[in-house]
């Protein structure tokens, strides 16, 4: 982990969503996923001195269409080249609405934070282990397909898990049969049970923090104890 991270520069960078998409499903999806918009918007992260971004996949569009996902993702990535920037992956997600699906999505409510966010692959997949072979299958097409990939920086499996320690797990051990060349992640998270957990499974440490800078330093401190990299995700709540 050390090795990989000292051959990185310093990474500055953003989760990234363009104007016009409301949740990941309209960013990915092939009816929505606006090319030219996505362009300007990573040459104003370029202008702005980023030169990474994160962003969120979503189950529910791979699920829909497994090749035209992976040919918009295909296409994002090169935009990312473009402008001098890695990715950063996410794959699975707990936050805000519980059920994602395909097609025309929600108008956003106007001032409302993510107002029409949603889970991957949504409470209903994440709770019935009959699903979870296609979930598999997910996890492996993406880092099986991308693992050896140098746009992408890393994969952030897990987005702010909550109840669903055994799926993280899932995801690790699929992942890493899949052998990316790129780190494997989860956001440190939910209990104190399931934040070891994490770390344990993480070759390098993700966590999230809206709170003043006092107190993201003594995180930092509390996680480099544990003797590996560490990205803060996650962070500056404007309205606090």
């Amino acid at each position: 982990a050390w090795a990989w991270y000292r051959a990185q520069p310093w990474l500055v960078g953003c989760n990234f969503l363009p104007s016009t998409a409301v949740n990941d499903v309209e960013m990915w999806q092939k009816e929505t996923f606006d090319f030219h918009t996505i362009d300007r918007e990573l040459g104003w992260a370029q202008d702005l001195g980023f030169n990474s971004v994160r962003v969120f996949l979503n189950y529910a569009v791979w699920e829909a269409d497994s090749a035209g996902s992976k040919e918009t993702f295909r296409q994002f990535l090169g935009l990312a080249q473009r402008h001098g920037m890695v990715v950063l992956v996410v794959l699975f997600d707990d936050c805000f609405k519980p059920e994602p699906s395909v097609g025309r999505q929600p108008d956003p409510e106007p001032g409302v934070h993510n107002s029409q966010w949603v889970q991957s692959p949504g409470a209903r997949r994440r709770e019935n282990p009959a699903a979870w072979p296609k979930l598999e299958q997910y996890v492996k097409d993406f880092t099986g397909a991308f693992g050896a990939d140098r746009r992408v920086l890393a994969w952030e499996l897990y987005n702010e898990p909550t109840a669903s320690l055994p799926l993280v797990e899932a995801a690790f051990r699929w992942a890493r049969e899949a052998r990316p060349t790129q780190p494997v992640t989860s956001t440190i998270y939910g209990s104190a049970a399931m934040q070891r957990r994490i770390m344990e499974l993480s070759d390098v440490l993700c966590f999230h923090h809206y709170g003043p800078l006092s107190e993201i330093k003594n995180e930092l401190a509390r996680l480099g104890a544990r003797g590996r990299p560490v990205f803060c995700t996650e962070w500056m709540a404007r309205g606090a």
